[in-house]
């Protein structure tokens, strides 16, 4: 009897220690790998006719104005401030003059990655013409288009303490912003396990 309850203790403890390695045990906690922003970057192709320079590492101001489009020297602070450890942006132009934006950041907790995306695209969609966008080949995305002479998309995404984010502007068609941000996801979750 002594036996059984040394056994069902030990178990109890293994299947502890399994249920917290699985995640985040709470939100300040990283809840998985630090990604490489710039060789995660690396693996995207140009999609399309799209063409653009390699990925490059991007300060505040650099991830800001690949997030939401502009600059704002206030919001660019507030991300630094967020605890901001490392960035990088893709861009690519097509020939009508769309757009296409990929940034990876990584950040100090699973929340404030999950924070960082989320916000961005509210801010799209609380324009006039703007609403959300959550593409059924990314579920628990969080995304927002704007309709319009000058339509926009904005998707985001987190592994972990990465924020995995794809912007379009202009002609880029939808499904080139769900593929991108499909094989980010894809990538770092391949690189967590």
């Amino acid at each position: 009897m002594r036996l059984v309850a040394i056994l069902l203790a030990l178990v109890a403890v293994l299947v502890t220690n399994l249920a917290v390695s699985c995640g985040p045990a709470d939100p300040t906690q990283a809840g998985g790998t630090e990604a490489d922003p710039v060789s995660l970057l690396g693996v995207l192709p140009s999609p399309d006719d799209l063409r653009g320079p390699p990925a490059a590492e991007a300060g505040p101001a650099a991830l800001l104005e690949a997030l939401t489009g502009t600059a704002d020297a206030g919001l660019a602070g507030q991300l630094g401030e967020r605890g901001l450890k490392a960035a990088a942006v893709r861009t690519w132009t097509a020939p009508g003059g769309g757009e296409l934006v990929a940034a990876v950041s990584v950040w100090r907790s699973h929340l404030v990655a999950t924070g960082i995306g989320s916000d961005a695209s509210a801010r799209l969609a609380e324009e006039d013409g703007g609403g959300a966008w959550t593409p059924s080949e990314v579920p628990g995305g969080r995304g927002a288009r704007l309709e319009g002479p000058r339509p926009e998309r904005r998707l985001a995404y987190a592994v972990g303490p990465n924020s995995l984010y794809v912007r379009s502007t202009g002609d880029v068609d939808e499904d080139v912003v769900v593929r991108t941000m499909s094989r980010l996801i894809l990538t770092q979750e391949g690189r967590e396990g």
